[in-house]
C-alpha cells in the first residue's frame, strides 16, 4: 500500500465528513434522539486489514450490501457489531432486547434501512466530491461472522486486487453509541477515476 501525505488522507477524510454528517441528520429523525458524530477515519488499506478492523473473520456482525455501477463499478458493505445492531433495534423499538434473542423480521428491516442510509449517504459524499455517478443496488442483508460475509460471491467477484476504501464512523447519544464501518470494493479502472477526480 502506498504511503498517503497529509494533503491526500485531509480529501478521503473530507468524504467521510460529508457522509457522516448527512448520516448523522437521517438517523437522528429516525431514531427520534439527537446524535452527534466523531471525525470519520478514512484510508486505502488492504483487505485482511480491514477484516481485523471490525473485529476479525469470526467477529458476528450485521452487514448490508449492495453493487454498484454508473462511472465506477464494484460493491459497498456497511457492517455493524452485532452488538450495536442490538442497541439500534432497542433504541428502535423501546424494548430491551439482550444479545442471545434472535432478531425478528421487522428488526433485520429496521437494520437493513440504517445500513442503507449509511451507504447511500456516503456514496453521495464521494458523487458530490468528484462529479462521479454512482448507482447502488437494492440492498441485501445478513448476520454471520465477518468472515463468512466477506467470502460471499458478489464480494469475492468484485476483487480484482487487495486494496479497499474504507470509513470508519462513530454517532453518539443519549444512552447510545454506534460504530460502523463503510467498505468499498471497486475494480482498477475505477479506483484510478475515483484518485484521479480526488487528486490523490
Amino acid at each position: 500500500m502506498e504511503h498517503m501525505d497529509n494533503t491526500q488522507l485531509d480529501v478521503l477524510t473530507e468524504i467521510g465528513t460529508i457522509g457522516a454528517g448527512n448520516a448523522t441528520t437521517s438517523l437522528s429523525v429516525l431514531l427520534n434522539s439527537k446524535l452527534s458524530m466523531k471525525i470519520p477515519k478514512v484510508s486505502f488499506m488492504d483487505f485482511d486489514d480491514f477484516v481485523e478492523s471490525i473485529g476479525g473473520a469470526e467477529n458476528v456482525i450485521a452487514g448490508v450490501m449492495s453493487n454498484i455501477t454508473g462511472e465506477i463499478e464494484g460493491f459497498v458493505l456497511f457492517a455493524m457489531d452485532i452488538r450495536d445492531a442490538h442497541r439500534l433495534v432497542n433504541r428502535l423499538r423501546g424494548i430491551e432486547l439482550s444479545k442471545e434473542e434472535m432478531f425478528t423480521d421487522i428488526d433485520l428491516s429496521a437494520v437493513k434501512e440504517i445500513g442503507n442510509i449509511l451507504i447511500s449517504s456516503y456514496l453521495s459524499s464521494i458523487e458530490t466530491l468528484t462529479g462521479i455517478s454512482i448507482r447502488p443496488s437494492n440492498p441485501m442483508m445478513s448476520i454471520d461472522m465477518a468472515g463468512a460475509i466477506l467470502s460471499f460471491p458478489a464480494i469475492v467477484n468484485s476483487r480484482e486486487h487487495d486494496e479497499v476504501l474504507r470509513i470508519e464512523s462513530q454517532f453518539e447519544g443519549e444512552d447510545l453509541s454506534i460504530e460502523g464501518h463503510i467498505m468499498m470494493i471497486a475494480d482498477t479502472e475505477s479506483y484510478m477515476t475515483i484518485r484521479t477526480r480526488l487528486g490523490i
